[in-house]
């Protein structure tokens, strides 16, 4: 049997979501979306999307169970993994998973760890990691890098200016505040409260802009 393509028109903003997760629910993980103006044209000839718009809302699709993932010189096993949906009008329909770990002897000691994927599934394209500040135990906040300042993976220093996005929507401090310990970066991070989902999948997915353009 041949495979079939097949296209919905002008769905509503409200229905969008929940059609989406349908459809992942279903295994259709990467559809295409385009906005309609209100004259029904195409988004094709709208011209491009603002790189700073973000989803109203992450909804989570999936928990997968015994994931992990291979660094260079070591491996995460995640003791919780979550699989996260968002609409922009840049990428459409985006995919990130977060996973849960302990690493051992990180800054000085033993740290939690959330590290933001790139998939619809198992791990598979790291975009962010997300590390417990010293005062996580009180808190439960945690911290992570913000790179791009050279349009790579330089990270923001004392002296550098923030793209605008993270001035006015997210919370930042330099990380050497946060985590205290020799040989700790003086870069500026995000801060975020380990239930804080959206504000950790909206970091991963400015950050994978930045890697993964479309």
């Amino acid at each position: 049997m041949c495979p079939f393509s097949v296209t919905l028109q002008h769905v509503p903003d409200r229905e969008l979501g929940p059609l989406l997760i349908e459809l992942a629910q279903a295994g259709f993980h990467n559809p295409i979306i385009r906005p309609v103006d209100a004259g029904g044209a195409s988004g094709e000839e709208a011209g491009p999307a603002p790189r700073t718009d973000l989803p109203e809302d992450w909804r989570l699709l999936r928990e997968r169970e015994g994931e992990s993932y291979q660094w260079p010189d070591e491996r995460d096993r995640y003791s919780r993994y979550r699989v996260f949906l968002g609409t922009t009008r840049a990428e459409g329909a985006v995919h990130i998973g977060l996973g849960e770990t302990m690493r051992r002897n990180k800054w000085g000691r033993d740290r939690k760890y959330v590290v933001a994927f790139r998939s619809s599934g198992s791990p598979q394209q790291p975009l962010v990691e997300f590390v417990a500040a010293d005062d996580y135990e009180e808190t439960r906040e945690l911290v992570a890098v913000i790179r791009g300042s050279d349009g790579g993976r330089r990270m923001y220093g004392v002296g550098d200016t923030l793209p605008a996005i993270y001035q006015e929507g997210f919370r930042t401090q330099m990380y050497s505040e946060r985590v205290v310990y020799r040989g700790v970066w003086n870069k500026v991070v995000v801060v975020a409260r380990e239930d804080d989902d959206a504000t950790i999948l909206n970091h991963a997915l400015i950050q994978g802009r930045r890697r993964f353009p479309t």
